[in-house]
């Protein structure tokens, strides 16, 4: 709850870039993993790094800030507790994106 008046605060009307979405999905599940069972599938960095890459350069009007990108991160399990179908389907799309664009070698 904190985490989401939080993200409204720091992205107020605008949903952050895909690729912003994306790393926090990433970021979200690898954390998850480590939580839960201590390792981490090497495609999930794979996939990470790829959408590390597509993030709008520094500065420009569409990149997140930190605090931004902080806020996001810190909102992704409120988000999956809110819509545990709707999260699930962003982040297939977010996985099947990066598989398919090359991400894993």
């Amino acid at each position: 709850m904190i985490a989401s008046l939080l993200l409204a605060l720091v992205l107020p009307d605008t949903p952050p870039p895909r690729a912003e979405l994306c790393l926090a999905h990433m970021n979200a599940m690898i954390a998850e993993a480590q939580r839960e069972t201590g390792r981490v599938a090497g495609p999930s960095w794979f996939i990470r790094s790829w959408w590390t890459a597509r993030l709008p350069e520094a500065g420009t009007p569409e990149a997140l800030t930190e605090e931004q990108r902080r806020a996001l991160d810190a909102s992704m399990p409120g988000r999956k507790a809110a819509d545990p179908d709707g999260y699930r389907v962003e982040l297939q799309s977010c996985v099947d994106a990066a598989i398919e664009g090359g991400a894993l070698p």
